[in-house]
């Protein structure tokens, strides 16, 4: 009987990429507090049927595409994967600033890419070093970003991602130094609606970064995709308020029925720092205001920013490559 694979030996790191796609730079990161990752490995297998083969059964089996995709959720510690989602972080005393990339724009550590690809290690670690299972995933980047703020709840982080190869290996799971802080909680969230307002009764908050990254396979003699290419950009926030008389009409009637643009910002504090994310030029896109015969009445938006940036106070390091 061999080893059985259990749940609490799992592990989720990440390295940066520098110099080419694909191409792993310096030591395994620790992510922040994982609680699940789902990896997708498409194989390409394609049955094909044809005449003369005189059977109701496939005739045979081609290798197609090669497709990698994942997706893991973390309760995080720092911000570096807000990073990766937007595009561009400058490292500062004290203080990270991430801004936005855009397509003519040329990534720091690998200057063909806009965006800035990781690798990622998921292993599951047994007593005996040859029964390790061992998946690394090179050329990741962030398909898609969900940050959940909810009351009485962690922050968590949700991340869609897609790869370019996956490697298999039993050999040694590489140690990672755990980032010791705590994570961001709800009780230190507060949401600024328009900026400078600072809100009491946002109970439900959802910022969604979609890079809408392209997997594309040219006739260049590999079943692997060259690279993900990010294409247009979408940004929206799904939020949920307890009625209150003192922002109930602005929300409704001023910023949803009147179109009225605004600014607006979410405040994330922990032991270990904070990060203040800045929203540009928003719009309320979608409200519902339903009125149940019983219970606190609630109204819940969809607010749509023309434009991100964040900046993060903290002291943990590696940000950037280098």
């Amino acid at each position: 009987m061999g080893y059985k694979y259990i749940g609490d030996s799992n592990q989720l790191c990440f390295q940066f990429e520098s110099g080419a796609y694909a191409s792993a730079s310096g030591a395994r990161q620790w992510i922040g507090l994982v609680q699940d990752h789902t990896a997708k490995e498409g194989v390409g297998v394609d049955p094909i049927r044809f005449q003369g083969n005189y059977s109701r059964n496939v005739g045979l089996f081609t290798d197609g595409k090669l497709e990698y995709t994942g997706k893991f959720t973390f309760y995080p510690q720092d911000w570096r994967f807000l990073s990766f989602a937007i595009g561009s972080c400058q490292v500062l005393t004290g203080s990270k600033i991430i801004t936005e990339s855009d397509s003519n724009a040329s990534n720091y550590a690998v200057p063909a890419q806009i965006l800035s690809s990781f690798t990622l290690e998921d292993s599951k670690k047994t007593a005996s070093t040859g029964s390790n299972f061992i998946r690394t995933y090179k050329g990741c980047m962030v398909d898609t970003l969900k940050l959940t703020m909810k009351e009485g709840a962690i922050a968590a982080c949700d991340i869609d991602y897609k790869a370019q190869q996956a490697v298999y290996s039993s050999g040694t799971v590489t140690s990672v130094t755990a980032i010791g802080s705590k994570p961001y909680m709800w009780s230190n969230t507060t949401i600024h609606l328009p900026s400078g307002t600072k809100l009491q009764n946002c109970i439900d908050y959802t910022l969604t970064i979609k890079n809408n990254l392209e997997s594309r396979f040219p006739l260049n003699g590999s079943r692997t995709i060259e690279t993900v290419i990010p294409l247009a950009r979408d940004y929206d926030v799904k939020a949920s308020f307890i009625m209150d008389s003192a922002n109930a009409s602005d929300l409704y009637n001023t910023y949803y029925i009147q179109g009225t643009s605004f600014n607006s910002m979410a405040e994330l504090k922990s032991t270990n720092g904070s990060l203040y994310i800045v929203m540009s030029g928003c719009r309320i896109t979608d409200m519902t205001v339903p009125s149940p015969v019983q219970g606190l009445q609630e109204q819940t938006c969809t607010i749509m920013p023309t434009s991100i940036n964040a900046n993060v106070y903290d002291s943990v390091g590696g940000y950037t490559a280098w």
